[in-house]
């Protein structure tokens, strides 16, 4: 999984109309035939920076306890707790 700043890789016309949509935050751009291996890692990557839970399910479109069920299959122990992680 890359992750690329969108000002330095898109045109300044597409990224003014992204932000129409999308006013700031990361956004996740599939690709055409994504690979569950590559968003169970984006799902471990992103809990090991601390993004909340919530946000990662909805990011790669998993539920919240999908996201924790990954976290600890393929991350080590990932507690239920009130704080999202």
């Amino acid at each position: 999984m890359e992750y690329a700043n969108a000002s330095k890789v898109l045109p300044k016309e597409l990224v003014a109309e992204i932000k129409c949509y999308f006013p700031g935050g990361m956004l996740f751009v599939s690709k055409e035939d994504f690979d569950r291996n590559e968003r169970a890692s984006l799902v471990v990557k992103l809990v090991e920076k601390n993004v909340p839970v919530d946000e990662i399910a909805q990011l790669a479109e998993v539920t919240p306890r999908h996201v924790r069920r990954l976290k600890q299959t393929r991350g080590g122990v990932c507690g239920g707790g009130a704080d999202g992680i």
